[in-house]
């Protein structure tokens, strides 16, 4: 873990979330699949994206009022909170848990936000796609609910033609996804402890995604698909994820 991470998971992090509690938010602290009653097959619970890597992230994209984006195992919506910061026309989620999702709506409700909607219900039937081009994973769930996503995905692609763009921070599941046929790895940031992967049914020439500066570009005799695999062979799965006995 690097200083500023260190720095922001012992100080800044629980600051914040005495300061979101004044306000009556919550969005930071986690929750274990178990602790709600989810099914732990179909569920890796709840942690909120790191929002001073998200923010580095989004800020490296060409994002316009044209965009929109769907936070697909939104959990409170961190990640949608952060996002709202963006020009996205439109920043919704989707959550599995009822308990989860009624916090975000709480929260967003709150904060008096009205160009998001939170969706409670199974990511992998989810099939309302049409409306966005881009889509956020951070780490939701296990590789059999990404294929059915990505399967939905593949889909909606079919349906309205539009460049759709995959950000997957601490992808477990990039096999997935690259074996769609639709979705390729185009490019992949390096965090310390937190890597994202970014696909796009466009080749990066033809791609948004070719002014992105921060981004490694992945290409057939690029290095980096390898180091990716290291990567995931030394992934650790997050505390607050429930185990499979």
């Amino acid at each position: 873990m690097d200083y500023k991470a260190l720095v922001y998971w012992k100080l800044v992090y629980p600051i914040t979330i005495k300061m979101d509690s004044y306000q009556g938010l919550d969005f930071l602290p986690k929750i274990t699949a178990k602790a709600v009653g989810l099914d732990i097959k179909r569920s890796f619970g709840y942690s909120p994206s790191h929002k001073r890597f998200l923010i580095e992230l989004l800020n490296d994209f060409s994002i316009t009022s044209n965009d929109t984006i769907i936070d697909v195992g939104c959990g409170k919506g961190s990640a949608m909170r952060t996002m709202l910061k963006y020009t996205f026309s439109k920043v919704d989620g989707i959550e599995l848990s009822s308990i989860i999702a009624n916090i975000a709506i709480q929260n967003f409700k709150r904060l008096k936000v009205n160009r998001c909607s939170v969706f409670t219900g199974d990511a992998g039937q989810f099939k309302i796609y049409n409306d966005y081009n881009y889509v956020y994973f951070f780490n939701p769930f296990p590789a059999v609910v990404m294929k059915e996503v990505i399967e939905n995905l593949k889909k909606s692609a079919q349906l309205v033609d539009r460049e759709i763009i995959i950000i997957y921070m601490s992808p477990t599941c990039t096999d997935v996804i690259e074996k769609s046929g639709v979705f390729e790895l185009r490019g992949i940031y390096k965090r310390t402890g937190a890597w994202v992967t970014v696909y796009s049914n466009r080749s990066l020439k033809n791609s948004t995604l070719s002014s992105n500066k921060k981004m490694i570009p992945c290409t057939e005799s690029s290095d980096i698909k390898k180091e990716l695999q290291l990567y995931l062979q030394n992934f650790i799965q997050p505390d607050y994820i429930d185990r499979i006995k």
